[in-house]
């Protein structure tokens, strides 16, 4: 059950990130992007060491590692702001 609270908020992270991406609204990054996939990597991983649908929370962990990087990467190009 875990894995999939995981994964549902690394798709919804990923979501988040692609209205981040838009010039001048790289600031929702550090609102919305972020928390989402650090708490979707949080989800997913306590979904593998203690659940059945480890498969479901490895790819969880997977999207909230990319996602993260990205927004980080985002946040680094436009100084934490644009």
């Amino acid at each position: 059950m875990l894995s999939l609270i995981g994964l549902f908020f690394a798709f919804l992270s990923g979501v988040f990130l692609l209205v981040g991406l838009i010039p001048f609204l790289g600031w929702i990054n550090w609102i919305t992007s972020v928390p989402a996939s650090i708490l979707g990597l949080a989800f997913s991983h306590a979904g593998v060491t203690r659940g059945r649908l480890k498969a479901i929370g490895v790819l969880g962990e997977v999207i909230s590692v990319a996602v993260l990087a990205l927004a980080v990467f985002r946040l680094a190009l436009g100084h934490g702001i644009l």
